[in-house]
């Protein structure tokens, strides 16, 4: 067990390295900053502290992992998520905008909006404030054709050029 225990103590600090250089190199290459779903990110938290307990008892080694555990885990946190010149970046992979067939823009809360993103392997989200709608499709569409609106969110766009151009009137 404690071989085991050695080298995901190994495993970890070398993903702990590479979240650091996630955060110093692709950190600056986003231009629209998202978020991954916070239930989802919640379940992920909740399994690993229900499968690697903090215990009085536990040897050096196991404490050892479980810090590290905890450290990647919500050191995940500080990598960036978004839209790119590259495409949308996800926690450790960009899907390229040659990939992406098709993106949807709904609704999720009063503030936020969902982009879900469309590939030949499947379908996957982020999550934008609502003020940001303007810059979001900017940036999708210099890129994807195929950009499907909800009509909630047409009333907000709508909104935002008019509060443009009323603040460009009072200069």
């Amino acid at each position: 067990m404690n071989v085991l225990n050695g080298a995901l103590c190994l495993l970890l600090v070398g993903m702990i390295i590479l979240e650091i250089l996630f955060i110093v190199r692709r950190n600056r290459t986003i231009h629209v900053r998202g978020k991954d779903d916070f239930f989802t990110y919640a379940l992920i938290v909740f399994g690993v502290f229900l499968f690697c307990p903090v215990r009085e008892d536990a040897s050096l080694l196991e404490s050892l992992r479980n810090v590290l555990l905890y450290v990647v885990l919500f050191g995940s946190v500080g990598v960036k998520r978004g839209i790119s010149s590259k495409g949308i970046e996800k926690f450790g992979f960009t899907i390229t905008w040659e990939q992406i067939i098709k993106i949807e823009i709904e609704e999720h809360l009063s503030s936020q909006m969902t982009v879900i993103i469309y590939t030949h392997k499947g379908k996957l989200k982020l999550l934008f404030n609502k003020y940001l709608i303007g810059e979001v499709l900017r940036a999708l569409q210099n890129h994807v054709e195929a950009i499907y609106i909800q009509e909630s969110l047409d009333k907000v766009l709508k909104l935002k050029k008019k509060n443009l151009k009323r603040r460009r009137e009072k200069w």
